[in-house]
């Protein structure tokens, strides 16, 4: 499969808290707000849409709430956006923490209950790595 860009679309009861989160606190701006839709940009990656939906909207599409979905932003410092997500008073899932296999992350959720998830490429810790290299 190829593709040229690739489009999230985040289904939510309140749009407008969804895009202010998106607009306020991550960047984005926004392209198109019809209500019920709202689509986002963000300055820095304009070939990445973001669209806000209302859930029950009859032109939605999906048939149903959907679920499962966790957006990932690599960021320079987790701990610098960390600290400006609190000052900005978002709730933190996961406070910054350093993973074994080559990432520093924290966790927020938008107003729908989105996954966010803030990434920093680090390097992987050699005991996990030869760890898990000896399990396969």
């Amino acid at each position: 499969m190829q593709f040229s860009t690739l489009g999230v679309c985040v289904h939510t009861e309140d749009v407008p808290a969804v895009r202010a989160f998106y607009v306020d606190v991550l960047g984005f701006t926004m392209t198109l707000d019809i209500g019920w839709f709202v689509s986002l940009r963000h300055p820095d990656h304009g070939d990445l849409d973001l669209c806000v939906v209302r859930r029950d909207h009859a032109l939605a599409g999906m048939g149903g709430p959907v679920a499962g979905v966790v957006l990932a932003f690599l960021v320079e410092d987790v701990h610098a956006e960390h600290a400006r997500l609190v000052e900005l008073g978002v709730p933190v899932d996961v406070a910054p923490r350093d993973e074994p296999w080559g990432q520093r992350r924290c966790l927020v959720r938008d107003p729908a209950g989105t996954g966010v998830e803030l990434v920093q490429a680090t390097a992987p810790d050699p005991a996990w790595l030869a760890s898990v290299a000896s399990a396969s």
